[in-house]
């Protein structure tokens, strides 16, 4: 089976914020690359990631990272 990647570690990678950085208070003002082209691209790999798809409404709603943890847990991925 395929092992899922952390949450953080997608976080880490695709808004290159430090693993020790991360909360879920962050958002994009605190964030230097959360920038809407870095956003998209970072919804994409946790959409392929968990195998879920994010509603445009979810995308643009989402203002935090703990807001798109929420999203994520909703859709019954285990994060």
């Amino acid at each position: 089976t395929a092992h899922m990647k952390a949450f953080d570690d997608i976080v880490s990678e695709q808004l290159h914020i430090p693993k020790d950085e991360i909360t879920d208070a962050l958002t994009p003002k605190d964030v230097p690359h959360w920038d809407s082209m870095n956003y998209l691209l970072f919804i994409a790999e946790i959409e392929k990631e968990y195998s879920i798809s994010f509603s445009m409404d979810e995308v643009l709603s989402a203002q935090s990272l703990g807001a798109v943890r929420s999203i994520v847990r909703e859709k019954g991925v285990a994060i």
